[in-house]
């Protein structure tokens, strides 16, 4: 069952989120903080949950330009080498805030981690499913979704692997 503790504010990325979910039958909830969540530690502190809680869904890119997502706990960093080769690729490298725009939809450090304007290839970093539930980004500031790691991996459908240093 999904809970909204806030209605979103209607914009198209939200409501977009909010369909796909619903439509997917997830269950999820959304909340709304005073502070800010730009970063996995300001998400954290504003939920007063482990970081090990909070994700982080960062765009890459590979050598032909094409995106990959990898969604990993907050705690934990990216191994590109690791990445490339979960993917296949010669190398990835992050991608900027406007290829990420152009990819997904949404801005840098609001990023969910479920919901993109395309379907994107996805990891997911493996610490991420010894979680019951994460707190993620919503499309929008000051919101976080809360969901099921093995709901967005479904929805995703995303490789689960080893991906962190």
């Amino acid at each position: 069952m999904y809970y909204v503790i806030w209605e979103p504010d209607g914009s198209e990325l939200t409501q977009g989120i909010e369909d796909y979910l619903r439509n997917a039958a997830i269950d999820f909830k959304v909340h709304v903080v005073n502070g800010s969540t730009t970063t996995c530690q300001d998400a954290a502190t504003q939920l007063q949950v482990p970081l090990k809680m909070i994700i982080k869904t960062i765009v890459f890119t590979d050598e032909k330009n094409s995106p990959i997502i990898a969604i990993l706990t907050g705690d934990k960093r990216a191994d590109k080498r690791k990445l490339s080769a979960t993917v296949g690729a010669l190398k990835v490298r992050i991608a900027t805030p406007e290829a990420t725009k152009e990819f997904t939809g949404f801005e840098v450090g609001v990023m969910p981690p479920v919901g993109h304007k395309v379907r994107t290839r996805t990891v997911i970093d493996q610490n991420v499913m010894t979680q019951s539930k994460v707190y993620g980004g919503y499309g929008i500031p000051k919101v976080l979704i809360e969901i099921g790691p093995r709901d967005i991996a479904k929805l995703a459908d995303a490789k689960i692997s080893d991906i962190s240093e």
